[in-house]
């Protein structure tokens, strides 16, 4: 019975420390949110209204372990590359996707950035600069795709290997 109790105690407080560090941590991301906005329009990289429709990417990646100073660098890369509007808003999500796939944070802001310097190269703005970075972050996707599925092709062979 004296060990059902501590069994109790022990899972109880697990729980409780778990719960604290789930709060702790959407506090600190909605900090960052709040410091990165205002970074962000004080330098005039993006509007409030450009700002109300990246947040919930940029939210979803720094919960993934983007950085702030990531976050802002990419986006001041592409407002530097004239990417406003929509298409700014459908490059944030086309990298909130890639992370979503398992991309490491930083890479996929890296080759946003790789992308949309080539596509400037070409002398390429707006829509069709925005296309070059979609393109990009299609292949980067399209490459982590087959990549987990040849993991998950290894990983039934070994399976059936220890079954034959």
């Amino acid at each position: 019975m004296k060990s059902l109790k501590v069994i109790s105690v022990l899972l109880v407080c697990i729980f409780f420390s778990a719960a604290v560090a789930i709060c702790a941590q959407e506090q600190n991301t909605i900090n960052i949110l709040e410091q990165l906005s205002q970074e962000l329009e004080r330098g005039k990289v993006v509007t409030p209204r450009e700002w109300r429709a990246i947040k919930n990417p940029i939210r979803n990646m720094l919960n993934q372990g983007a950085t702030r100073e990531d976050l802002r660098n990419m986006l001041e890369d592409l407002s530097r590359k004239d990417l406003r509007g929509r298409d700014l808003e459908n490059t944030v999500n086309a990298v909130n996707d890639l992370v979503n796939k398992g991309e490491n944070p930083k890479e996929a802001g890296n080759i946003v950035s790789q992308a949309a310097h080539a596509a400037q190269a070409q002398g390429l703005k707006g829509k069709d600069l925005a296309a070059k970075v979609h393109e990009a972050v299609g292949q980067r996707k399209q490459e982590l795709e087959k990549t987990q599925k040849m993991k998950q092709e290894g990983k039934g062979r070994g399976v059936n290997k220890g079954k034959k």
